[in-house]
């Protein structure tokens, strides 16, 4: 069996990017467009930190 170019299991090692075509009006493919890839997570939680000083700006 050939060494895969050091992948395991379908996933890549650190800095390597995904082979799979994007989805249309995205630079992401169907794996990593979702919620909760690490991605989306961080997206969110960003979102959500600057949702929260808005908050507490508005406050004073």
């Amino acid at each position: 069996m050939a060494d895969d170019a050091g992948s395991r299991w379908g996933r890549w090692p650190k800095g390597r990017s995904c082979t799979k075509p994007a989805i249309m009006n995205s630079s992401r493919c169907q794996l990593h467009e979702g919620g909760w890839s690490s991605y989306g997570v961080a997206q969110r939680r960003k979102k959500q930190a600057e949702a929260k000083m808005r908050k507490l700006r508005k406050r004073k």
